[in-house]
């Protein structure tokens, strides 16, 4: 299992050292111990977080960048998180999240790094219970040497993946469709 959201931080730094056209090969390693994927979701009652309870990839993998004028594209493999490893406050939350998302059926959600910009905006398609969508995020990023930290906060709304916000005792809690998945990726990039 490879990690492509998580080497975003890595091309702002790669973008300028590309030739235009030409495609150059980059190893990655994720800093497993100061990464982290959460979703932060409201109810009309309270505010919820849930995090990715599981390591991100350690392995290295390498990406494929492409320059082009205004941005870099990126070709990888897709980031499969495991629906089961995403834990909430407590059980409860935690089940009706994974039931939300059709774990059964679709037991990973997977996010494809497509492009980024010259302005740090990244292109990601998510794939959750068999849907897929595009977004465009801003990214905050931090260079040190040969080491880049990345972190933003996407918004999605759960309806674009054909998912209904959850309701419990009869009606009473709402879950907003509206929720944010935030995720600061550490990484380490090295020429192949």
């Amino acid at each position: 299992m490879k990690a492509p959201l998580l080497h975003i931080l890595i091309f702002t730094f790669i973008s300028f050292s590309i030739t235009y056209g030409q495609t150059e090969k980059k190893l990655v390693k994720i800093n497993t111990q100061n990464s982290y994927v959460e979703i932060h979701g409201t109810t009309n009652v309270n505010s919820f977080n849930c995090s990715y309870n599981a390591h991100l990839p350690e392995n290295e993998f390498e990406v494929s960048l492409i320059k082009k004028i205004n941005s870099v594209e990126i070709q990888h493999e897709a980031l499969f998180l495991k629906v089961l490893n995403f834990k909430c406050p407590n059980p409860q939350m935690t089940g009706d999240l994974h039931n939300l998302l059709e774990y059964e059926e679709y037991p990973f959600i997977i996010f494809q790094l497509k492009k980024i910009t010259n302005k740090n905006t990244a292109h990601i398609m998510i794939e959750m219970a068999g849907e897929k969508q595009s977004y465009s995020v801003n990214l905050q990023n931090t260079l040190h040497k040969s080491q880049v930290v990345s972190s933003a906060i996407m918004n999605l709304c759960i309806t674009d993946f054909g998912l209904q916000p959850p309701e419990k005792f009869f009606g009473m809690v709402k879950v907003n469709e509206n929720i944010e998945v935030e995720f600061k990726i550490e990484m380490n990039f090295y020429n192949k």
